[in-house]
């Protein structure tokens, strides 16, 4: 009888340039793993990054009273290098 198990890992195929794969290969060379390896890596890594940007963020009914009482709240001055920063024109406008 056949072993009939689900799959665990699934084959992408993709096509790249030649200068966008040497750019993969000199990155996953120096970090050390294949490019299979580096690649998988890479894609989790955005996909992640595209999740958290589009997450909703969770907080306690105090939490949130202490963010909106910080985000309304007067703006506290700024460093004195800064606020003579802020002075200064820009290099085109002279």
């Amino acid at each position: 009888m056949a072993n009939t198990a689900p799959r665990k890992e699934i084959p992408v195929s993709m096509r790249f340039r030649d200068d966008d794969l040497a750019v993969i290969d000199r990155g996953a060379a120096l970090t050390g793993l294949s490019r299979t390896e580096f690649m998988r890596r890479a894609a989790v890594h955005e996909a992640q990054m595209a999740i958290l940007s589009e997450s909703v963020i969770r907080l306690s009914p105090d939490a949130f009273d202490a963010f909106v009482a910080a985000i309304e709240a007067a703006p506290s001055a700024p460093p004195p290098k800064v606020a003579e920063r802020l002075q200064r024109k820009a290099p085109w406008e002279n």
